[in-house]
């Protein structure tokens, strides 16, 4: 008699969430778990579960239903933090501070949790791996380490098992111990690690942080101008340069406050299955800086060589990753201090929805743009342009011989709440559409042609199982600079 084969629920790459059984059927939430197992999946009996954005009018409606419950819910956080660290701070203060990590988690949360619901609907489940977990070793510290957990596998893993009572019984779920030791090395298997400063460059952030900068009359950090430009715009007023500062002097090690957390909403009854969720899972994973370690903050913005008291703040992106610098900022914008925000990148002013765009937007009092208009901000935005002259780049005909295509990056999880094709579009979707028109071309020009990815890192796997792409020359070696001097033509 054969035996049937057992259906399998795959949220995430971790190996270990696998079936042992050759003949199962594997079920996978999205193609994010595919990425890096182009050869395992050759012989195997799989599925791949839709993504629920395709359709472009359900991700607009999806965007604004979960955009009206961070709205909804900034205000509840406020009151709560306020009440927690006995405070009276404003909703822009709170929206500064917590709005990165709020925004972004109730998207990514939303996408998983939808993932869980559609795979559950399309699939017969018969069975899930979950593996033993402590989940206060997955509460961030601050933003900074939330934004590095997003497309971490453990991390990921950890957010849909969260989800498995919601959709799943207790019999179709099977529990894995895991040694604590590979559970710590593989949360950190993804970490950045910032770029070497060379001993130069070092001495002049040493030398600049000697000088006191508590009287300065403007701010200015992180404005994406450039080195030398950030150099010479502080000198034009004045004032030496921010490049760095001392965090980690900061931090102190403190115990997850479990009965505070618990307290955070329970004055709040919710109908929607997703929200009452929701409040659930942002008492448990909102990072201790906002809860626990609150004081860390107010200490680095009091004791740290920073201006206390300026007229304006000029950055481009610093508020996103450092959660000491945002409280800062926001601490001053509570003292009237104007926020100047540039423009950093991204698909602002083309997408026709991007969050990290308007909450940029809303927290500034000014906003430089890159050109573009908007009429919703229009007192808001201004032009802004930055004129830089690469030295590097020579347009030399005799060595322009390549067609320099310049790819995407795979993102395994979903994590940029917008609708540029960055943000949400399946890899599988842009990396055919790549082959189709690679396809198309002729067979000399195919010889010539290299591909480009942003980060040095990539590998070919990362888009092997859904293109025929593996013949193509890939320079990830050279910078960037040197693959568009040795290029014809140049596609973005």
């Amino acid at each position: 008699m054969v035996k049937k084969k057992e259906n399998y629920l795959i949220c995430t790459r971790l190996i270990d969430t696998f079936p042992k059984k050759n003949n199962a059927i594997l079920n996978f939430v999205s193609e994010a778990a595919l990425s890096s197992f182009s050869n395992y999946f050759e012989n195997k009996n799989y599925n791949i579960n839709s993504s629920q954005w395709v359709d472009k009018k359900i991700l607009l409606n999806d965007f604004n239903y979960i955009d009206n419950i961070y709205n909804e819910l900034l205000p509840q956080i406020k009151e709560c933090l306020n009440k927690i660290h006995g405070h009276k701070f404003s909703l822009r203060f709170w929206r500064i501070l917590v709005g990165p990590w709020l925004g972004i988690f109730i998207f990514t949360l939303y996408d998983r949790w939808k993932n869980i619901e559609s795979a559950s609907k399309n699939f017969k489940i018969d069975k899930l791996i979950k593996l033993n977990f402590n989940e206060k070793n997955f509460v961030p510290y601050d933003n900074k380490d939330f934004l590095g957990f997003i497309q971490n596998d453990v991390w990921n893993q950890n957010l849909y098992q969260t989800m498995f009572d919601e959709f799943f019984n207790l019999n179709q779920i099977g529990v894995l111990n895991l040694e604590s030791t590979k559970i710590e090395k593989l949360l950190k298997k993804f970490d950045v690690k910032p770029s070497p400063k060379s001993f130069l460059v070092k001495s002049i952030f040493k030398f600049f942080n000697i000088f006191s900068k508590k009287k300065y009359k403007y701010l200015l950090y992180s404005t994406y101008t450039g080195f030398w430009n950030e150099i010479k715009l502080s000198f034009y007023f004045n004032q030496l340069p921010i490049f760095i500062f001392k965090i980690d002097k900061y931090k102190t090690e403190k115990k997850i406050n479990s009965e505070i957390r618990g307290r955070m909403f329970l004055n709040f009854n919710e109908k929607d299955k997703f929200k009452n969720f929701l409040l659930k899972s942002i008492s448990m994973q909102m990072p201790k800086v906002f809860i626990e370690n609150f004081n860390d903050l107010e200490k680095f913005s009091s004791l740290e060589n920073l201006p206390a008291s300026p007229e304006k703040i000029v950055t481009a992106n610093a508020l996103w990753f450092d959660s000491f610098f945002t409280y800062h900022v926001a601490k001053l914008a509570e003292k009237n201090s104007k926020i100047i925000y540039i423009q950093h990148g991204g698909a602002y002013g083309i997408s026709k929805y991007s969050w990290p765009e308007e909450h940029e937007k809303n927290i500034s009092d000014k906003y430089l743009t890159w050109g573009w208009k908007d009429e919703k901000f229009k007192s808001k935005t201004k032009r802004f342009y930055v004129i830089l002259k690469k030295k590097k780049f020579s347009w030399n005909e005799k060595k322009m011989k390549n067609l320099l295509i310049l790819m995407r990056p795979r993102k395994a999880y979903f994590q940029t709440p917008e609708t540029s094709s960055v943000g949400i579009e399946p890899y599988s979707n842009y990396i055919k559409f790549c082959g189709k028109f690679l396809t198309s071309v002729s067979n000399k020009i195919k010889s010539e042609t290299v591909l480009r990815f942003p980060f040095k890192n990539i590998r070919r796997e990362s888009f092997d199982l859904f293109s025929k792409l593996k013949n193509y020359k890939v320079d990830n070696k050279g910078s960037f600079e040197e693959a568009c001097n040795n290029s014809k033509i140049i596609i973005n």
